[in-house]
């Protein structure tokens, strides 16, 4: 038989990606008016933002999310007296169905928010941080997993024609209230990101629950909480850097992302209960006295 391959049509690309951002403002936090050539998806994982755009002017409540046009002119600001974390993507794309949802504001069901988690989690294998600082050149790593820029470009074009396809043809959709919550992928990714900032409700978003069945699970699991867990693997890597490498105190701190060298070493002390020039020089010695013995 002779088969016939049928090409695909593409109706939706997004050929660039500016940003992944998942931000935590704090009180009373602003942003001036501005514009750029890309689109700019913001969704409130929680609290609420006032949103002044050419599109839109009001209030951006919790799960809710915008889509601004490109070369669109908005500003935010944060009006409550608490937190509020949002994520941010900065993209190309020419369809003009998304216009759709620069307009209004449209509430995501869990399936979406799963999705969207999806997407800003593979931007964590494409962009280096900081992934809560604003910055207008966000670099991509050196180092990536296999097809990462493919993944996040398919994923993000994914979610878009997902919401185009339920807000123009089911917008009386159920929403999902299921929460798939599998406390075995927050491990994993803690093993693969405690070098990175990661916060409780960053982690509490990325996987769909709330901080205190995150904080009461990963007890139950790991038997520490989510932060002496994070010490211990850095404290684990610092230990092993300094013992095995010839790298200086400073090439070490960097190469956990410690902010400074200052910072590292009051760390290293709190833990170890000595400096790290004093914890490189003891094991020197040791392994000295070790080499005599033998």
């Amino acid at each position: 038989m002779n088969f016939k391959l049928q090409p695909i049509e593409n109706v939706l690309l997004v050929p660039k990606i500016a940003n992944v951002h998942f931000f935590e403002f704090p009180q009373d936090y602003g942003t001036k008016a501005d514009k750029h050539p890309f689109c700019e998806l913001i969704f409130v994982n929680s609290g609420e933002i006032f949103v002044r755009s050419d599109g839109y002017n009001g209030t951006l409540s919790k799960y809710e999310m915008l889509i601004h046009g490109a070369n669109s002119v908005h500003a935010l600001t944060c009006p409550n007296a608490s937190e509020t974390s949002v994520v941010i993507i900065g993209f190309e794309c020419l369809s003009a169905r998304l216009n759709a949802f620069a307009q209004k504001p449209v509430r995501l069901d869990e399936t979406e928010i799963k999705h969207l988690a999806e997407i800003v989690r593979e931007g964590r294998n494409v962009f280096a941080p900081p992934y809560n600082v604003p910055v207008y050149d966000m670099e991509k790593k050196k180092k990536q997993m296999f097809g990462s820029e493919q993944m996040l470009r398919s994923l993000l074009e994914s979610f878009l024609i997902g919401l185009i396809r339920k807000h123009e043809f089911f917008e009386n959709a159920d929403e999902n209230d299921d929460v798939d919550f599998q406390i075995n992928e927050i491990i994993k990714y803690v093993d693969n990101n405690y070098l990175e900032r990661i916060t409780l409700d960053e982690l509490a978003f990325l996987f769909r629950t709330n901080r205190s069945t995150l904080c009461k699970e990963f007890k139950l699991a790991t038997g520490k909480t989510v932060i002496e867990y994070i010490t211990e693997k850095k404290m684990h890597s610092a230990k092993r850097l300094l013992e095995q490498s010839k790298k200086s105190i400073a090439q070490i701190a960097d190469e956990l992302n410690f902010d400074c060298v200052p910072y590292f070493c009051k760390f290293f002390k709190k833990q170890a209960g000595v400096p790290p020039k004093e914890y490189q020089k003891r094991i020197k010695a040791n392994a000295k006295t070790q080499e005599t013995f033998l």
